[in-house]
């Protein structure tokens, strides 16, 4: 498994763990630091993730909430969320990632982790995301993410 791959994978457990309110951003970036099964590589990349998609709550929230057909993010599964606010983060604020990478990796996260639907589901909402009008990186026109570079 890759770094960034595994480092989304850590950064999900703890966007879970700050969905449910039982820690703060600080006590997540000091867990993730303590982490021993990983390398610093995927810890630094985790904690990068964790702190930006945290810190862009408002903003991905809202392109989400915006492509949700029939639901409300709250209700959601929290690792649905977390796999939406990662790719949306992602998309619209890592000049490095391809929109169709972060889909691609939260599609195949969501297989591991959600339920049976998940991986159609946010397939489904990425991809209206990706099309959407609204997507920008960082304040920046996505339409050159859309042609793929």
């Amino acid at each position: 498994m890759g770094i960034r791959r595994e480092g989304r994978e850590l950064a999900l457990t703890y966007l879970y763990q700050l969905d449910l309110g039982v820690e703060d951003i600080a006590s997540v970036e000091a867990s993730i630091g303590q982490e021993r099964k990983t390398s610093s590589r995927v810890k630094q990349f985790a904690r990068q993730l964790v702190r930006g998609v945290w810190a862009q709550r408002d903003e991905v929230d809202r392109l989400i909430s915006a492509n949700l057909m029939h639901w409300k993010l709250e209700r959601l599964t929290r690792t649905d969320r977390g796999l939406l606010r990662m790719a949306v983060y992602e998309m619209c604020f890592d000049p490095e990632v391809p929109g169709k990478v972060a889909i691609n990796e939260a599609v195949e996260i969501g297989k591991k982790f959600g339920g049976d639907e998940s991986a159609r589901f946010l397939n489904g909402v990425l991809d209206a995301v990706f099309h959407s009008p609204d997507l920008s990186r960082g304040g920046q026109s996505s339409s050159i993410e859309r042609t793929g570079r």
